[in-house]
């Protein structure tokens, strides 16, 4: 178990709006409770166990409401916006590439509406929330990656604010359609069958087609988080992003796309010509063989190895 103390926990207002002094800054998450969680345990034992890195914690007002913010890594070093998954809490995606924390800082906003600490009211457009988190914490312009969920708000922001991407990693990405498959429907009623009856085995059987490793070696932590949000969130039939991916023709950062092949939500086969249809910047369309919605291990380190590399030609070209 990875037992890294946080660092502390600090509140920045927007120019138009500040955190009241009865909040701000408290230790124990006192300004969590305007946004309490069912996930507390969840999200903190997700910290615990999946992340090696020591965190911080911000708040930041948005016009959405609160967002609660997690960072890692040194914050001198280039920006690095991360967008969680849906349906797990900000952590668990920040493991899957929270190696780069040596080299970036790593800032992890919990979207609002989805597990975690941010406000519940999801967004109409996530364009200018991520506007205003950059705005609150004093950043111009970020690379960011976007991870399944997130890479739709990630092409929402590519859409509203071009001009604050410096480069843009899209993992298993929403936002470019959901074909139906025999796999996803299978899915679907399983999930809805948990959410009725909720047994464990129910959901192992739910999960397990998401899962590139085998379900019984998958962290409890992660299991449980997704188990919660079927059995309590709303089950949602759309994905962010734009509403018409033409609007993306404007979009000239650097962009790298990463999918999986055998991925029941956002399928390579299905992905690949949307992406390298609609993104004039496209520098590579990377598809991982075997690869399920939830990488592996392994394809998680490749996954941060390529993020790496792109990073690094990313800002090297700007020096």
């Amino acid at each position: 178990m990875n037992t890294r103390p946080r660092s502390g926990l600090a509140s920045v207002g927007t120019d138009n709006s500040e955190l009241s002094s009865s909040t701000a800054g408290a230790a124990d998450g006192g300004a969590r409770s305007t946004g309490a969680s069912q996930y507390a345990e969840l999200y903190e034992a997700a910290i615990s166990d999946l992340l090696d890195e020591s965190i911080t914690d911000y708040w930041v007002e948005t016009r959405t409401g609160r967002t609660h913010v997690l960072t890692a890594g040194d914050p001198t070093a280039p920006p690095v916006v991360v967008f969680q998954g849906g349906n797990v809490t900000n952590p668990v995606t920040l493991a899957w590439v929270q190696g780069l924390a040596d080299e970036y800082y790593l800032i992890a906003p919990d979207t609002p509406g989805q597990p975690g600490w941010s406000d519940t009211n999801e967004p109409d457009e996530y364009g200018p929330w991520v506007v205003d988190v950059l705005g609150g914490l004093g950043i111009d312009r970020a690379a960011m990656v976007g991870i399944s969920h997130g890479g739709g708000i990630l092409l929402e922001a590519a859409v509203h604010a071009p001009d604050r991407i410096t480069g843009a990693v899209l993992v298993a990405p929403a936002g470019f359609g959901t074909p139906l498959s025999p796999a996803l429907a299978r899915i679907v009623v399983l999930s809805l069958a948990y959410r009725a009856v909720p047994r464990r085995g129910l959901l192992t059987r739910a999960l397990a087609p998401m899962f590139s490793d085998s379900i019984e070696t998958v962290d409890d932590i992660v299991i449980e988080t997704v188990g919660q949000a079927l059995r309590t969130g709303d089950l949602q039939a759309a994905f962010p992003g734009p509403d018409d991916l033409r609007a993306l023709a404007g979009f000239d950062a650097p962009t790298l796309a990463v999918l999986g092949e055998r991925d029941p939500f956002f399928p390579a086969s299905r992905i690949r010509p949307k992406a390298q249809q609609t993104l004039p910047s496209l520098v590579e369309c990377l598809t991982l063989a075997g690869e399920r919605h939830f990488l592996s291990a392994t394809g998680q380190g490749r996954v941060t190895d390529h993020i790496r590399t792109f990073l690094a030609e990313l800002y090297g070209s700007e020096e």
